[in-house]
């Protein structure tokens, strides 16, 4: 009887692994183009923006996130930890915004980022035929790095005085997770504006980083998937030639 359950189980996390992505990276997109900067725009205070940021976004982010890492003990913990601290968040905005309420929000994003970013990349770049659902995978992948090192920009920005030259101040969190964003997406796209720029050595030497990630990401994903469409049209010639 348990054994059916987990094959049940099993079975169900595998039907709907593949799909998870396309929607994780819909809601993400979603996430950092829509919401992000509209959460600038909200006023402050009250009930309004935490409810609807959870209803409408939040809330379906982080199950599917769950769903994608259903299948690694590892990732699926550290998504679970990602979740407790933006729900822990949201619950100390509810009260009263703060300084620990971004940190807790830039921290969990961060954990779920660099946990997702281990599954997804295992996904999109294991052997096996080119699918529509490892191609928005690419796509996921790219959104993942770049909210990734907006955490870490957030997380330094927190830490380190004067670590960015035009960003909001510290206590308005919404502005900050929204700049972070912002710069971490211009400098993934080596677009720089030069409205946000690093000042302090460690947030210069994490833009650099980025930058070249960006550069070399596109030519190494073009790369493997026309490998894989290579290899998995050989081993079907070869299947069929038998």
């Amino acid at each position: 009887m348990q054994a059916n359950a987990r094959d049940v189980s099993v079975s169900w996390q595998e039907r709907w692994a593949d799909p998870a992505l396309t929607v994780l990276a819909i809601e993400l997109a979603v996430a950092i183009f829509i919401i992000s900067p509209l959460g600038v725009l909200a006023p402050r205070g009250g009930l309004v923006l935490p409810v609807v940021l959870t209803a409408l976004l939040v809330t379906p982010v982080l199950l599917t996130a769950v769903l994608v890492a259903s299948n690694h003990g590892a990732a699926k913990a550290a998504v679970f930890v990602a979740i407790a601290m933006i729900v822990v968040g949201i619950g100390f905005e509810l009260q009263h915004p703060s300084v620990l309420v971004t940190w807790l929000h830039l921290i969990g994003a961060l954990i779920m980022g660099c946990a997702l970013i281990t599954v997804v990349a295992r996904a999109v770049f294991a052997s096996g035929r080119v699918t529509y659902h490892r191609l928005v995978g690419t796509l996921l992948l790219y959104l993942l790095i770049g909210t990734t090192f907006a955490g870490l920009y957030g997380a330094v920005g927190l830490m380190v005085p004067h670590a960015f030259s035009g960003m909001p101040p510290r206590e308005d969190g919404p502005a900050v997770i929204a700049h972070v964003l912002y710069f971490s997406f211009a400098t993934f796209t080596s677009l720089g504006y030069g409205d946000v720029i690093p000042m302090h050595p460690l947030t210069r030497g994490l833009s650099n980083l980025e930058a070249v990630i960006g550069q070399l990401f596109p030519a190494t994903l073009i790369a493997r998937m026309v490998t894989l469409e290579l290899a998995g049209r050989h081993r079907a010639e070869t299947a069929n030639a038998r």
